[in-house]
């Protein structure tokens, strides 16, 4: 799959008449390359070669994540060493989206390539998951779904917020994720209507709402989903907002598929809960894509002149959000298919009374 990569990438530059891309963005590396240690690394691709450039310390590492790629040594901090492999070239591409004006600078003046800003190349490419990432997107999400059954059975009022969040980021590592996709949100109550509150001291008290966003990296791939469950009984007006943002979220999920445009999603979400005098509560778009960075493209969103493919992978989370009284959200990540798509966060959405 690599290897296909690889191809793909080369048939962007042919097409845009580049002799080569430089690519420092360390999500990118780990996608053309499988190596892990891309912060202190850099690949050259060119239409015939392609590069690994980093320092003594991942020599192994290298032979073993990405032994087909040519090893470049990096001798002292300059640049000397990928210097001497773009040279070669006429023109070089660098992702315009990740290099600083300052590295720029440095890189015009050590090579002789003409430096040729580009945005995104290597993130189109990430728009389609292939089978492997779909399979690592799942089990990320089947570990969510894990996390959640647990935290459901153990939280009682007199919990805090923060100790509710720390719980749940112990256990995405003890089901197998390398960490936190994102800082977990956990807030009840009133604070749920911050859509990304910071967990805090607030304990849980009986009729609180509480809102868990939450997700773990599997084997580079991120986790997203959220649910918001009630602590003891929850009042009339939170067991109907909640019903009619599950009507509009499910609304939300049955209208992707293949050719559906990005915000007619957002659209329709935001019909449904206009429907009830709620769209007003609605403060963010109805979803992003997930795949090595927890937002990717494409946005559902009422801005997005995108089209949903085969094999993209999106979340659908629409959310009410009511200063001083509270907030709830449901989130689901879901692959987009031919004719509809595949929900892989499989939690209950039903309301959960603890």
């Amino acid at each position: 799959m690599l290897e296909q990569r690889t191809a793909k990438l080369r048939h962007f530059l042919e097409a845009d008449q580049l002799d080569a891309l430089l690519v420092t963005k360390p999500e990118n590396i780990f996608y053309l390359s499988g190596f892990t240690g891309g912060s202190d690394a850099r690949l050259v691709v060119g239409l015939t070669d392609r590069y690994i450039v980093t320092d003594g310390r991942y020599l192994e590492q290298v032979e073993r994540e990405c032994g087909d790629w040519k090893l470049v040594r990096v001798q002292g901090g300059g640049l000397d060493s990928l210097a001497a492999i773009c040279d070669k070239y006429n023109s070089l591409a660098v992702e315009s989206h990740h290099v600083t004006h300052g590295l720029f600078l440095r890189l015009q003046s050590a090579l002789k390539a003409r430096l040729l800003p580009r945005e995104n190349i290597i993130e189109e490419l990430r728009r389609h998951k292939d089978a492997g990432e779909l399979a690592k997107l799942r089990l990320a999400a089947r570990v969510g779904d894990e996390v959640f059954q647990r935290i459901s059975r153990e939280i009682q009022p007199g919990w805090s917020e923060v100790q509710v969040a720390n719980r749940i980021a112990s256990y995405l590592k003890e089901f197998g994720c390398s960490g936190e996709a994102f800082p977990t949100i956990a807030v009840a109550g009133e604070n749920a209507a911050l859509p990304h509150g910071r967990p805090g001291p607030r304990q849980l008290v009986n009729g609180d709402m509480l809102t868990m966003d939450f997700g773990g990296f599997y084997q580079g791939y991120a986790g997203d989903m959220t649910r918001t469950i009630a602590i003891g009984q929850p009042s009339l007006r939170l067991r109907e907002v909640y019903s009619r943002l599950l009507e509009a979220q499910q609304k939300g999920v049955a209208s992707i598929k293949a050719g559906v445009k990005a915000q007619t999603v957002d659209q329709l979400v935001r019909f449904e809960l206009a429907r009830h005098g709620l769209d007003d509560y609605f403060l963010h778009s109805t979803g992003h894509g997930v795949g090595l960075e927890i937002h990717e493209a494409p946005s559902l969103s009422s801005y997005s002149e995108e089209v949903l493919e085969e094999n993209m992978v999106v979340t659908v989370e629409p959310g009410v959000y009511v200063p001083g009284w509270g907030g709830i959200r449901i989130e689901d990540t879901v692959i987009v298919e031919h004719d509809g798509c595949e929900v892989i966060t499989a939690s209950g959405k039903e309301l959960l009374i603890i």
